[in-house]
């Protein structure tokens, strides 16, 4: 059994502090639930962005004047975070293009991950976003761990590079009584 029970959050680091703001809570529809100065660093203000379904991402930017100097670029492949994921709803998924288009935002996909699909993009700071959506959505309340986990045992069975949708949806048959 493992200690940890669910992502608390990610802790990213920019310099785009307005920016940020309105992309996570404009474009993103995120809410702000904490906002204060950062403990640690008195030069930089941290912020909870609640992503939904009691998951955060924590973001720490500096205030107003101070030295950005130190600071450097997020940059993809140099032993940092490669990239933040939220999943959203196939309604919300299928609007992303949309949204993100009319905001100016390049994006890549949809992509097709198996049982998900992607979009990617960056953040203000160059943090690549993933926003995903199963394709088979699990059952309202159905926690994710024993699905997957299933899901990846038929797929090995079955000598499969990556889990399909097929392995989803039968794991879901399997712990949860039915047949989507």
């Amino acid at each position: 059994m493992p200690l940890t029970t669910r992502v608390s959050h990610p802790g990213l680091t920019g310099t785009k502090r307005e920016e940020t703001i309105r992309f996570y809570t404009e474009l993103l529809g995120m809410e702000i639930v904490l906002r204060q100065p950062n403990l640690d660093f008195p030069a930089e203000e941290h912020l909870f962005f609640h992503a939904g379904n009691d998951t955060f991402i924590a973001y720490f930017l500096p205030v107003e004047g101070a030295d950005l100097s130190f600071y450097e670029e997020a940059r993809k492949g140099n032993g940092g975070m490669d990239h933040l994921a939220f999943d959203v709803e196939a309604d919300a998924f299928a609007g992303a293009a949309t949204r993100l288009r009319a905001a100016g935002v390049a994006f890549e996909g949809p992509v097709d991950r198996g049982y998900e699909r992607s979009i990617y993009f960056f953040d203000p700071n160059g943090v690549t976003i993933e926003l995903l959506t199963w394709i088979t959505p699990p059952p309202a309340g159905a926690p994710l761990a024993p699905i997957i986990t299933r899901a990846q045992q038929l797929r090995e069975r079955r000598g499969a590079a990556f889990i399909e949708d097929a392995d989803v949806r039968a794991a879901i048959a399997e712990l949860h009584g039915y047949r989507i």
